[in-house]
This record gives structure tokens, C-alpha cells and sequence, in this order.
């Protein structure tokens, strides 16, 4: 049923930050080099943090070789942006279903639409709120933090001052669970083998084990997310939490999860489901990591069936979990994020 919500007095508009990607291989090395010079995902010693330009100018020429190899695999660039801005047009058209007309932004921290395009876009549409959301139901201080230090800093730059209302987190949002879980069982329905004989792995993305005793509460939102979803599911087989795509030698969090997959296969695990967890659009470390690197490790240690669960991408459920918080976030618009401050 339609709502009949009003549309908000104040001229408003949502903002969807995601961490963005390249879109061919010609755009890998500036991609990689615009990552590295991030603070908030890359954390330096303090003794570094004046050369991060020139660490990442370093790094991103290091391993802009490497990283075009991978991108090369699943078609010569990320799909993010498409998946992105096609939730964005989802979300727009659910609002308005919804009775609330607002346009929806898209602000990639690291590539193209960037975050001052976007808040160039919102300054000339004459927009006086903005409600940012960003396309990480778990927060880290990597991803959501990243995002809106980047819609912050494009404000700054343009001299443009509306009101933020930002949504940190929903690991355990109804409707994300919901979407998470009906990809989940669509991918355990391809199965052969007895649901109790599938073990159910939640691969989410690595963090360094820093960034948790520095307060980042991306590892208990990712239980959180699990344990929802499990909840759901009643899976009847065994269930993994692990980490993938970990960089540099840091300690990351663990179980590595090339490190499960193999240790699965070589206990004599027939079948593994793969749940990409804290992805909601396909990437890099989903179509070649997930499906080619730890494919080609399942198969080599004797797994049979190795299977993943797609990301939500548009998913209507999820659509309207985004939708949910921008109703929420209308309701109360004094809500602020403390951890953008």
C-alpha cells in the first residue's frame, strides 16, 4: 500500500556513499592511488602519516599491475558503478512510491561520480538537507567514516553547508536481513548435497585487528549480521564467519577465509556455501577473490560443491531497507552521527 507521507518542507535529498571502484583498466592506477592516500582506510604510524601521498603513489605503482590482472578477469573494470547507481535509481523510485519525491545521489569515496560532484549536483539542486547513507550495513571506520569525511570535505570545498543527517549503521535491519537470507537460500537450494552437509560461509571484508582496539565496531556488526541472518535461515549445517582480502602485514582478522576454504576442503568437506556478507554489489574480491581464487582452492582440496550466494545489489528488500532509514531518518532529522564529528 502506497504511503502518503509528506514530502519533507525542508528541500532534501539522499546521498549514497560506497567506496567506489575503476571503471577500466586505464582507471586502476589512480583508483588504487586515490585508496591508499585515504587515512581512514589506510592507517599509517604516526611517523608516516605526512608521506601517505607518497606511500600511496609508491604502492598504487607497485601494485597497479597486479590489481589490472584481477580486474582484467571479470570483464577489464568494477561493476560497482552501474550496480550502484542502479540501486539509486531503485531507492528513488521506491521514495516516491512511497509518497516522498526526493532525489538520490550517488558519492564514490575513490572514483567517479566522486563525493564533489555529488555535493555539486545536491549545491545547484538547491538542496538544504542531506540524509547520507552508506552502502555498508557494518560500520567501519574504513568504509562509512571514509564516506562522509569525503561528502564533508566536498562541502567544505564547495562553501555548501546543509544538514547532515547520516545513518551509520543497519547490520541487523529487518529488511537488509531479509534480502541477505533469500539470496542465501537461493544459493542453498542449487546444492546436491544434504543441507546438513553444506557448511555456511560468511565471508566479510578483512580489517585490521587495529582498527578494532582503536573502538571500530565492524566486527560485532558483522556478528550481528550473521547471527540475524542464521536466525532466519535455520540452516541446519555448519556455519563460518571469516575474513577475506587482506593487505600488508599488519594482523588482520581471522579466520582468513582462503585459509577456511582450504582448511574445509582438506578436513573432507564436500560442500561450501560462500555468503558475502558485508558486500551489497558485486566486486573485485566477490567475482574473482570469492568465485575464481577460492574456487580454484576448493577444487584443489577436494571440495565438490563450492557455491556463492549473489550480493543483494537491488534486491527489493534491501531497496526498501534503504528506504526504511530515509523514512526514519525524516522522522527525526536531529539524528547525527557522533562518529562524524
Amino acid at each position: 500500500m502506497q504511503s502518503t507521507m509528506r514530502e519533507p518542507v525542508v528541500p532534501t535529498g539522499v546521498v549514497l556513499t560506497q567506496v567506489g571502484g575503476p571503471d577500466d583498466l586505464a582507471s586502476v592506477r589512480p583508483y588504487l592511488q586515490s585508496f591508499f592516500s585515504d587515512p581512514d582506510l589506510i592507517r599509517l604510524p604516526g611517523w608516516m602519516k605526512p608521506f601517505q601521498g607518497v606511500f600511496a603513489w609508491g604502492i598504487a605503482a607497485w601494485r597497479a599491475p597486479y590489481s589490472r590482472s584481477l580486474y582484467a578477469s571479470i570483464g577489464g573494470g568494477s561493476p560497482i558503478r552501474a550496480q550502484t547507481e542502479a540501486q539509486a535509481k531503485a531507492l528513488r523510485w521506491e521514495l516516491r512510491r512511497r509518497g516522498m519525491d526526493l532525489p538520490v545521489l550517488v558519492a564514490m569515496r575513490h572514483s567517479q561520480p566522486n563525493s564533489l560532484a555529488a555535493m555539486r549536483t545536491a549545491r545547484d539542486m538547491g538542496l538544504r538537507r542531506l540524509i547520507v547513507i552508506g552502502l555498508f550495513p557494518q560500520y567501519s571506520f574504513s568504509t562509512t567514516l571514509s564516506g562522509l569525511v569525503g561528502v564533508r570535505k566536498a562541502l567544505a570545498a564547495l562553501d555548501y553547508h546543509p544538514d547532515l543527517v547520516a545513518i551509520e549503521e543497519y547490520c541487523d535491519d529487518p529488511e537488509y536481513i531479509a534480502a541477505v537470507a533469500d539470496v542465501t537460500r537461493r544459493a542453498l537450494r542449487a546444492f546436491a548435497a544434504p543441507a546438513r552437509d553444506v557448511h555456511l560461509v560468511f565471508s566479510a571484508h578483512g580489517l585490521p585487528v587495529s582498527y578494532i582496539r582503536d573502538g571500530d565496531p565492524y566486527l560485532s556488526h558483522v556478528q550481528r549480521s550473521v547471527k540475524a541472518v542464521t536466525g532466519v535461515l535455520r540452516h541446519p549445517g555448519p556455519v563460518h564467519i571469516s575474513f577475506q582480502s587482506r593487505l600488508g602485514p599488519q594482523k588482520w582478522l581471522e579466520p582468513s577465509s582462503e585459509h577456511l576454504i582450504r582448511s574445509l576442503g582438506e578436513s573432507g568437506v564436500k560442500a561450501v556455501c560462500v555468503v558475502p556478507i558485508a558486500f551489497v554489489s558485486e566486486h573485485v574480491e566477490t567475482l574473482n577473490e570469492i568465485d575464481l581464487q577460492y574456487g580454484d582452492i576448493a577444487r584443489q582440496t577436494g571440495i565438490l560443491e563450492f557455491r556463492r550466494a549473489c550480493t543483494v545489489k537491488c534486491h527489493p528488500r534491501y531497496i526498501a531497507c534503504l528506504a526504511g532509514l530515509v523514512q526514519r531518518a525524516l522522522a527525526a532529522p536531529e539524528a547525527r552521527t557522533a562518529r562524524a564529528s
